[in-house]
């Protein structure tokens, strides 16, 4: 009875088949394999698991000869470790039998068959230092599972607390709307690879000299350029001294004349997924031009582009955004509401856009949201200076700073000579990184009196300028110069984004939730790295292949793959030098990775941008509180000497808003009015804040001539 209470307690917690290793922490009978550390260490090891099979390839072998020793010792450190892991696990768990044995728990058969080829791995290497394998053996494939073992190192992290059920019910759906776009695309696929039998058949007529003989064809017989010909005359003709011939016929292999064509089913299909890729799709339809009537290929190719390259690829895209839009409402409704609308509301008033750095206000002028405290003092300084930095002609003033060191950044050049004044020996673009670099200091120093040290951390704009202000402050030490602290010289030019309050609200959209977009990176560059793994032990032991005979090699074919320029001709490489018994398989393996990477992955990467630039739920709801608001105000609490300004037109003097006019609606207000009641306590100490900032800019302007006069003698001089 009480195994049975147990056992539905378990059913209706949190799914934990994302981390096995957690399922058995309240096991009094676990000593060592669930404790954190260990945890950590089988992560690492496995990262270490992957690096070693990277360095396990012939090429890399004869180049360095201790890394087969290395990778040899590092498999079998790995090997008793990952060993007696599945071990101490099997007795914990039992092996068929208990709550939880270990051959039912998916996560640890995967664990057992990593463990199993990691063995045949250095079983198969022990025989190859011993000189009973050879080093371009095929056996190397046995390897090719193991870079799957990275998978342990982030598998952790993509745990999240939902029942089983809705589990599966998510997966079900998500499911169902995938298979049928792949259902699609196949049966275009199929159809086009029919059509394309029918309706042209081989491409192996090409026109040679009289002379050739069957038999003896070589590239002194074919036309300069090699040129597709129709034995019916219905397209391209030979010029003479040349016939059409079937090269298939005189003797030549379907290796040597390419894989691509219409000759049967599969040959089809595969020409057909190459020409949608976009990728060379012009040359093939150019063959078809040549070799039949080019009214078929004009009809065929055009088509084949319009419903595969451009209709399934958005359909595609189209149903990963609607799965995780779908995914992400019923994590929503597992979870509730994230906050009270009602709160957020009180938080934010209306202000004059002032710029500045102080807490969350954006730069730009025109009214704005902000919070209620943005303008709240948090430091020691006085009043008039935190005034200062929330003004919009200090923030424009640094702005133009930056401006001004991009430029001169952009004028530098990493030469000893350049720059310097031989008879005085100094380098003026160095004098003026300095003098650049205490002012932006002296910046920073001034926001952290007048907001206080958290006040200033907290904003993450201002965590990215500290970094500056610490890597430019090292750059300008003479024996730093000109090193690769210049990075942060550069980076400077980041902060010419809040010249635009539009592109600081859309950069911040798309890059300010980091956390989905760089776990998709990080998937990416994992999946990249696995990937390149593989085809590493694939193909590094196939003669006359230079793609793949070592892991930087295999890294830059995978990911030109990726990229989609030029796959095609990693692909072909490879398929004519494996061979034509082998080329099918290669072919199915390339193009998989290719539709994986450029419709699944592009489509990802789609669906968290939008999902990025869509507005939170809690600001919708506010939104439409605020339309409401809005239109009742209007109508019922604004006097009839303001309601009368919404008939007026927009021209002469109305205030325009600039930073939200399509969150909230606003009546038409004139500018005097709104800053009467909006607006006092900025009215206070007009006279200090207006001082400070004729001298700021009275200074900035003066240094600002200097370092450009200064520069364009420079430039005059050399």
């Amino acid at each position: 009875m009480l195994k049975r209470k147990q056992s539905s307690r378990l059913e209706s917690q949190a799914v934990t088949d994302f981390g096995p290793d957690e399922n058995l922490v309240d096991n009094a009978d676990i000593v060592w394999i669930n404790k954190p550390w260990v945890h950590t260490l089988l992560r690492i090891s496995a990262i270490v698991s992957v690096t070693s099979v990277c360095m396990n390839t012939p090429r890399s072998f004869s180049d360095c000869p201790s890394l087969q020793v290395a990778t040899a010792a590092t498999d079998a450190t790995l090997l008793l470790l990952f060993t007696a892991e599945m071990v101490a696990k099997m007795h914990v768990r039992g092996i068929l039998r208990g709550e939880n044995p270990y051959l039912k728990d998916r996560w640890c058969v995967f664990d057992g068959f990593m463990v199993l080829f990691l063995w045949v791995s250095l079983v198969l290497q022990v025989f190859e230092i011993a000189g009973t394998v050879h080093d371009r053996s095929p056996l190397r494939m046995l390897r090719i599972p193991r870079p799957l073992i990275m998978i342990r190192s982030f598998r952790v992290y993509f745990r999240f607390e939902l029942p089983r059920t809705r589990i599966t019910n998510i997966l079900k759906r998500s499911g169902e709307q995938i298979w049928s776009v792949s259902i699609f695309l196949l049966f275009f696929l199929l159809l086009y690879g029919i059509l394309g039998v029918q309706m042209f058949g081989t491409f192996s007529h090409h026109c040679v000299t009289n002379d050739t003989e069957p038999g003896a064809v070589s590239w002194n017989n074919l036309a300069i350029p090699d040129t597709h010909c129709s034995p019916s005359g219905q397209g391209f003709s030979c010029p003479p001294g040349f016939r059409c011939v079937d090269l298939l016929d005189m003797g030549l292999s379907r290796q040597e004349l390419g894989y691509s064509g219409f000759n049967e089913i599969g040959t089809s299909i595969f020409t057909v997924y190459e020409a949608a890729s976009q990728e060379g799709w012009v040359f093939l339809m150019y063959r078809a031009i040549d070799s039949f009537p080019g009214w078929r290929a004009y009809f065929y190719f055009i088509t084949l582009i319009f419903f595969l390259a451009w209709l399934v690829k958005n359909v595609f895209i189209a149903v990963i955004i609607e799965t995780f839009a779908e995914i992400r409402v019923q994590f929503q409704q597992m979870w509730g509401s994230r906050g009270n609308t009602t709160s957020t509301a009180t938080t934010q008033v209306f202000h004059e856009g002032s710029g500045g750095g102080g807490g969350g206000g954006g730069g730009g002028g025109g009214w704005q949201l902000v919070t209620v405290d943005v303008s709240k003092p948090r430091g020691w300084a006085p009043s008039c200076l935190q005034t200062l930095i929330q003004a919009t002609a200090f923030h424009m003033s640094i702005l133009s700073l930056v401006a001004v060191d991009v430029v001169m950044a952009a004028s530098n050049y990493n030469d000893s000579a350049a720059g310097a004044d031989a008879s005085l020996g100094v380098d003026v673009f160095h004098v003026a990184e300095v003098v650049f670099t205490v002012l932006f200091d002296l910046e920073a120093l001034l926001k952290i009196w007048c907001l206080g040290f958290r006040g200033y951390i907290s904003s993450s704009l201002h965590k990215f300028e500290l970094l500056l202000v610490v890597g430019t402050t090292l750059h300008i030490i003479p024996n730093l110069y000109h090193s690769q602290l210049t990075y942060f010289q550069v980076l400077r030019v980041v902060r010419l984004i809040k010249i635009s309050p539009a592109l600081e609200d859309f950069v911040y959209k798309i890059f300010g939730p980091g956390r989905k977009l760089g776990s998709l990176v990080i998937f990416t560059a994992s999946l990249l790295v696995v990937m390149s793994a593989v085809s590493l032990q694939m193909f590094c032991f196939v003669a006359d292949l230079d793609r793949f005979t070592t892991f930087p090699r295999a890294f830059m074919s995978m990911f030109q793959i990726l990229t989609q320029e030029g796959w095609v001709d990693v692909m072909d490489q490879t398929m004519q030098a494996v061979g034509h018994v082998w080329a099918p398989v290669v072919a199915v393996y390339f193009i998989v990775y290719h539709l994986f990477a450029t419709l699944i992955l592009l489509s990802l990467f789609v669906a968290v941008i939008l999902d990025n630039l869509e507005l939170d739920e809690n600001l919708k709801k506010l939104k439409q509180l605020k339309q409401s608001e809005a239109n009742a105000d209007t109508k019922e609490k604004l006097p009839l000497r303001l309601r009368i300004f919404e008939r007026f037109p927009n021209k002469p003097q109305m205030v325009k808003i600039s930073k939200l006019p399509s969150l909230f609606s606003v009546p038409k207000i004139r500018e005097s009015f709104m800053r009467q009641f909006l607006d006092r306590q900025q009215q206070q100490g007009s006279v200090c804040l207006l001082l400070l900032l004729v001298v700021v800019v009275l200074v900035l302007l003066v240094l600002m001539v200097v370092l450009v006069v200064v520069v364009l003698v420079v430039l005059v001089v050399q």
